[in-house]
């Protein structure tokens, strides 16, 4: 069996790690997410939606006044 090295080949798996390298690298970028970006539950979305209609229909009540 022949081990065929051309440059074309060495190029590819030259791109091809690299782009591995890259990926995870960003990904442990990314990673490093604070708490104050993380949504804990869904309950905490549903009460501040709901409090943020009620208040957007207060005050719209009472420019209508």
């Amino acid at each position: 069996m022949f081990f065929v090295i051309d440059k074309s080949k060495i190029f590819s798996y030259a791109v091809a790690i690299c782009t591995v390298v890259i990926l995870f690298v960003v990904a442990a970028t990314l990673d490093t997410g604070t708490s104050e970006n993380t949504i804990t539950t869904s309950t905490n979305i549903v009460e501040t939606n709901t409090i943020s209609n009620n208040l957007l229909n207060n005050i719209s009540n009472s420019i209508q006044k």
